[in-house]
Parts: structure tokens; C-alpha cells; sequence
């Protein structure tokens, strides 16, 4: 969901995303609760100044729901101290381009996805130290269900790996993109 008070920006994002995503938009805060409540929303792109109520104000109705999510505020604001306290996932600083929000929203994706295979993760790690706990390996190695339950494992503990070395890298592109914005663009006011 794309949340901005600005309409055409909101719009232009929701173009950049849409042939990856489903998209939707909302133009003020309280399109986005109301919209938030109707659907199934994963990924929350948010400015942080509107007229009504902010993006920080919806930030926090949203968390309250305890809904996994992610939420990228996107806004002209520059960060300071205060965005210690924010419980926003991610944080970008406008003006920014399709390809600098492209890679955001798709790590965001990624860690929803890492967040669901993490927890299938540490379910079959207890379920294979509670077997091994109880039941003799060498008997544990002669049923195909166990041989099953350590290939997922291994599998996921892959994954994981990926994962995280895709997301150590995307965070490295953009940290390198947010340090040259820094140095070239003026302070823009949304």
C-alpha cells in the first residue's frame, strides 16, 4: 500500500511497484486505515507528513493491529535522533528514484518471507531435538520422515543464508545511494 497526501507522487510509486506487486493507494491517513482494515497488506510505503493524520499516527494504529508488516516511511523529513523511537522497518529520504524504491520494497518482501521460514526454521530444530532426545539415532536414521525433516532443515538453514546475504547487500547499495543523496540533493519539504 502506497500512502501519500500527494496524489500524483502516490501514483507514480504505485506505477514503479506495480508490475512486481499488488498495489494499492491511498491519499491521506485515514484511507490507509480504512484501507488497511479491507485488505490484506504486507508492505506499508508511508510519508510521514500529512494533512489529517500523519504517517507517524498511522504508523502506530498499524502496529497496534500486531499484523506482520513491513512500513518504509518515505519522506522529505530529514531523520534525526526521534526516528530512533519510530517503528518504522525502513526509512527513505525523498526525493528518490524507481530503482532506489524498487530494491526497498523488495527487501521488505524478502524479510517477510525470511520471517516465515525462520520461525518453520526453529519448529523443525525443536522437533528434531526432541526426537533426538527420545529416540536413538541410529534408529532416527532409518525412518525416511526424519531423513525428511533434516533435508527441510538444511534447506531453510540455506535459505536463511541467502537471505541474509541478499538483504546485507541491498543494505549495502542502499546505504551507498542514501550517502551520495546526502551529499548532491537539497531538503525537500512533504
Amino acid at each position: 500500500m502506497i500512502v501519500d497526501d500527494e496524489e500524483n507522487l502516490a501514483d507514480l510509486f504505485g506505477i514503479w511497484l506495480q508490475e512486481h506487486f499488488e498495489v494499492h493507494v491511498a491519499y491521506s491517513g485515514e484511507d490507509a486505515l480504512q484501507l488497511f482494515a479491507e485488505e490484506p497488506i504486507d508492505i506499508v510505503v508511508l510519508d510521514r507528513r500529512m494533512p489529517g493524520l500523519s504517517g507517524t499516527e498511522v504508523l502506530h494504529s498499524i502496529r497496534k493491529t500486531g499484523r506482520a508488516q513491513q512500513v518504509i516511511m518515505v519522506t522529505a523529513v530529514r531523520p534525526t535522533e526521534e526516528l530512533a523511537a519510530i517503528d518504522v522497518d525502513d526509512y527513505l529520504f525523498k526525493p528518490i528514484d524507481r530503482s532506489q524504491l524498487l530494491r526497498t520494497v523488495e527487501a521488505a518482501e524478502l524479510v517477510l518471507t525470511y520471517d516465515e521460514s525462520l520461525t518453520e526454521l526453529f519448529s523443525l530444530i525443536n522437533r528434531k531435538a526432541t526426537l533426538e532426545a527420545y529416540i536413538d539415532r541410529a534408529e532416527l536414521q532409518k525412518d525416511d520422515r526424519y531423513s525428511d525433516l533434516c533435508r527441510r532443515i538444511q534447506e531453510l538453514e540455506e535459505q536463511a543464508d541467502t537471505t541474509l546475504r541478499r538483504l546485507e547487500a541491498e543494505y549495502q547499495i542502499d546505504m551507498l545511494v542514501r550517502d551520495r543523496r546526502l551529499g548532491s540533493h537539497p531538503v525537500e519539504q512533504s
